[in-house]
């Protein structure tokens, strides 16, 4: 399901990219892997974690707790880092992505869960590839129910 739902940010901040932050085209689609790369070992890591609750309520319509606003600086920091890091790009270029596409994605990923009930965890598991087809939601999904 990120991977889903990371082709939706590019299409709906790929061109403010390129023209706020001077991205060239040929580099968004490395800019949006990076994106799916950080945010899926982030979320994770916070539901090896056990941290369930903070990760609903990052991705709910909810104010977020510390917990949700610790997961979003981290996700923010290791954003700016690898982008840096893989792309080269420079850290002021790197925190105007940042800047525009994370909340973007916020938005993307809490309307997606809005069709879920609060204590619904199993959205957690569907948005790492989970489920039961395998990988890490299936892994986890014992701990979800």
């Amino acid at each position: 399901m990120i991977e889903e739902l990371i082709g939706k940010l590019k299409s709906e901040v790929g061109g403010q990219l390129t023209t706020k932050t001077e991205v060239s085209s040929d580099n968004l689609d490395d800019v949006f892997s990076v994106f799916g790369d950080v945010f899926k070992k982030e979320a994770s890591r916070e539901m090896m974690g056990g941290n369930f609750s903070g990760l609903m309520n990052l991705f709910s319509d909810d104010p977020n707790n510390s917990e949700a606003n610790n997961i979003q600086s981290n996700l923010s920091s290791n954003l700016v880092t690898e982008l840096i890091g893989k792309l080269g790009i420079s850290p002021a270029q790197a925190q105007k992505i940042v800047a525009i596409a994370l909340p973007v994605l916020m938005n993307i990923i809490s309307k997606k869960n809005s069709s879920n009930t609060k204590d619904d965890s199993s959205f957690l598991s569907d948005l790492l590839g989970g489920g039961n087809r395998g990988g890490l939601g299936g892994i986890l999904g014992g701990f979800l129910k």
